[in-house]
């Protein structure tokens, strides 16, 4: 493996065949013999910018290991690695530019440093298996496509003020993923705000992804409309998601009590006992 350097900036990383270069630094390159290509490579200490393209289609690496000294990573620098499953951010890097960990295909979990406010055009695009981010308190704006083709993406880990700055669907996922940590927790002003007028989406979200941590969420805040979980009921046990159903239809009884009206529940309540339970469970 060997890396073109120039001063402070890694400016290309190459794989070599086996005993094509001398172990050291000559004539620019820093290189070292390798009997087949590296599935990790740490980048010397003294490297402050990671350039453009940099690492680009270098399929075989599993890791990348960055010093503390990098503050700078550029357009595409990651792009097509294809194998990459981690990559630990120095707490000073603090630009990024577009589609830095685009193509990323096995990468899995990312935690953006402090002091970046800007995530790029692209930035996670198609990171297929990205399940896990976790954003800071200083991030300023996200770019529309920043995790577009995400398809695994389930937890944002950022604070609820600046949810409003993450492209539409990684919103919902915020929400949720907010909702599920702080199931029995207070309420947060601006996440129960955003859940009260999306309360269909966010059933829905919250039932294909099983979560009943989050459905127990919105019940204990009073954040879902009697239509809604009567409608989600039904919904619910037509997909299996027996604990969510259970929670939903013993707040829907609870209400029909305060209220004194059965309002059809009965007729609900014995079909999912039928469908769903051997015995019914709230007797």
């Amino acid at each position: 493996m060997s890396a073109v350097i120039d001063g402070d900036r890694l400016k290309r990383y190459e794989d070599r065949p086996e005993g094509s270069g001398d172990t050291g630094i000559a004539g620019g390159i820093d290189s070292a013999a390798a009997p087949e290509k590296a599935d990790s490579y740490t980048v010397p200490d003294g490297i402050r910018s990671i350039e453009e393209l940099a690492f680009s289609g270098a399929d075989s690496l599993k890791r990348i290991l960055l010093p503390d000294s990098v503050d700078s990573i550029g357009n595409y620098a990651f792009r097509m690695c294809y194998a990459l499953q981690r990559i630990d951010l120095p707490d000073r890097v603090a630009h990024f530019g577009s589609g830095v960990f685009q193509h990323c295909w096995s990468l899995k979990s990312v935690k953006l440093p402090e002091g970046l406010e800007t995530i790029g055009v692209d930035m996670f695009e198609s990171c297929h298996a990205l399940t896990g981010i976790s954003l800071p308190r200083s991030l300023r704006s996200a770019a529309r496509s920043a995790f577009t083709g995400c398809r695994s993406l389930r937890e944002i880990d950022i604070a609820p003020e600046q949810i409003g700055l993450l492209p539409p669907a990684a919103r919902y996922i915020a929400v949720i993923s907010y909702m599920e940590k702080n199931a029995d927790a207070a309420g947060d002003q601006i996440i129960d705000g955003f859940a009260g007028e999306r309360q269909k989406n966010l059933l829905d979200l919250a039932v294909n992804r099983r979560s009943a941590e989050a459905v127990r969420y919105m019940l204990s805040h009073d954040l879902l409309t009697e239509s809604a979980v009567r409608e989600y009921i039904s919904k619910s046990a037509e997909r299996s998601r027996i604990e969510i159903t259970a929670l939903l239809l013993e707040y829907s009884n609870r209400r029909r009590n305060v209220s004194g009206s059965e309002n059809g529940d009965g007729c609900m309540r014995a079909y999912l006992q039928d469908a769903l339970f051997d015995d019914d469970p709230f007797l």
